[in-house]
């Protein structure tokens, strides 16, 4: 009777195991949410403009690290790469300007001169301070002003190289604003630079997996 119980028990043990595999591969597959899904959630939600957004992988379960900017204050957000769900949103301790700190040393210089009876000048350096407070840096600015979105930026890239997007960033390089992309694909990692005012492809790296 024992020797009868050895074949199933055998079974038992091998789809088991397989199911483990199964899971495992799943877990490390791609998400159900795209990064272009991501992204519009997170602008929609917190009405703020997505400056990075990054695929993590390294988990249970894939997750978006998102860099946002409202045009006051940075934050850092994290969604869970299947479900949408909002995992941590944290003020970021990055600044945006430092034109701040420079508006303050120069009122109180304003402020000084008004009492000794220097009333023009400071006037002048009072309005060129307001001036530079509110004035967004120019990072800020050239993202409202380019004209390539990020989902094209996505586009552009994917239908270049294929594979699909893992990063994608906004910055500038020597003056020009573009988009900084990263994509895997099957046999390869792809780093891609797209000119954001004429959605020019500027480099494409390649980075094997093999190597």
């Amino acid at each position: 009777m024992k020797k009868k119980w050895i074949i199933p028990a055998a079974v038992v043990v091998l789809v088991v195991a397989v199911f483990g595999i199964y899971q495992m591969q799943a877990s490390a597959g791609e998400p159900e949410m795209t990064i272009d899904q991501a992204r519009q959630q997170a602008e929609k939600q917190y009405n703020a403009t997505v400056t990075e957004i990054e695929l993590d992988r390294s988990g249970n379960e894939p997750r978006y690290d998102i860099d946002l900017e409202n045009g006051e204050k940075l934050y850092d957000l994290t969604l869970n790469g299947n479900t949408g769900e909002v995992i941590s949103l944290k003020e970021s301790s990055r600044q945006i300007t430092s034109s701040n700190t420079d508006s303050k040393d120069q009122s109180q210089e304003s402020g000084d001169e008004q009492q000794q009876g220097e009333n023009e000048q400071s006037a002048d350096e009072q309005q060129q301070s307001d001036k530079e407070q509110t004035a967004p840096s120019q990072k800020q600015a050239s993202q409202a002003e380019v004209k390539i979105t990020m989902d094209e930026a996505i586009k552009i890239a994917t239908d270049e190289v294929g594979g699909s997007v893992t990063d994608v960033e906004f910055d500038e390089e020597d003056g020009l604003p573009v988009y900084e992309l990263e994509l895997k694909t099957a046999d390869d990692e792809a780093e891609v630079v797209i000119n954001a005012q004429s959605g020019e492809i500027i480099t494409i790296a390649y980075d094997s997996e093999e190597d």
